[in-house]
């Protein structure tokens, strides 16, 4: 396998969606985050707006399937996919095929969904994790959502602990733990378009792009 992949961990408000768009572009090739679940929508016949309802629904009830789901990975069998019960397992599944079949035929940059742990044995992968300064991270928040600074900072740590537990249900390692990824980076420190030079040279040599 010759094609190469990089996935993006990212703190909210950290720029990780941003700073993987303009590596994209620079190496020239696509990227992939919730459009995924458009993809799922085509390979299950589920409705779009079903599989959204899932993706951020609460992750507590995925604990008891967690361990049924990452015995099908990376092997996830097709017959899986289509069933006539919607669970968090299936939806899960049929995420991992698509991710696993963008990573074998193509060079691509996925952020989230889980990526870094589905495809961890992909022989060409670089797993990165983008992380910002609080401060940075809620001003962001603020301005998307126009709201306060208080409203800002309990909304973002709710919406990030139901990633990291996404994560970890779903895989063997810890959402934002520099030990589950090649390169952990903080934006902050150079700004998001420095932040993706910097990223882009790290991966030429790090899976040897010409």
């Amino acid at each position: 396998m010759d094609n190469y992949v990089i996935t993006i961990g990212r703190e909210l408000g950290s720029g990780g969606k941003t700073i993987g768009k303009m590596m994209a572009d620079a190496l020239g090739i696509p990227i992939y985050d919730r459009s995924l679940i458009e993809m799922a929508a085509q390979e299950s016949g589920i409705s779009s707006e079903i599989l959204k309802q899932h993706d951020e629904a609460s992750s507590g009830g995925l604990k008891g399937m967690a361990l049924r789901a990452m015995a099908a990975v990376p092997f996830v069998s097709a017959d899986s996919f289509y069933s006539n019960s919607i669970s968090d397992e299936n939806l899960f599944n049929i995420q991992c095929h698509i991710i696993q079949e963008k990573a074998e035929k193509e060079n691509c940059i996925i952020v989230g969904r889980c990526a870094d742990y589905i495809l961890r044995n992909h022989p060409r992968l670089l797993r990165i994790f983008i992380r910002a300064n609080i401060e940075d991270r809620i001003k962001f928040f603020q301005d998307r959502e126009i709201i306060g600074r208080e409203d800002a900072e309990k909304q973002l740590r709710k919406i990030e602990k139901k990633r990291a537990a996404y994560h970890d249900f779903f895989s063997e390692t810890t959402w934002g733990d520099s030990r589950s990824y090649d390169l952990c980076v903080n934006s902050s420190i150079l700004g998001k378009e420095k932040t993706a030079e910097f990223l882009i040279q790290y991966a030429k040599a790090a899976l040897k792009i010409e």
